[in-house]
């Protein structure tokens, strides 16, 4: 008539914890360095673009009007 709870142990002691200073750190180094990165991306894509000035190009453009389909009503 043992009831069957067998012999209980003492609970185990969780892992000693970690420096969470040295892991936020460099979480914040990670994050510091990526943000640089797209900074650098969107100057670099900004200065790959064609600029002009606020008056626009000097050239005159040549247009010709089509319709919806695309073809040309000028010859």
């Amino acid at each position: 008539m043992g009831g069957g709870m067998g012999k209980m142990s003492a609970p185990q002691m969780p892992p000693p914890m970690t420096d969470v200073t040295d892991k936020t750190a460099e979480e914040e180094a990670k994050l510091a360095a990526e943000k640089q990165r797209m900074l650098d991306t969107k100057k670099k894509g900004q200065y790959a673009t064609i600029l002009t000035s606020g008056e626009g190009l000097d050239e005159p453009v040549e247009t010709q009007k089509t319709t919806l389909g695309g073809t040309s009503t000028m010859s």
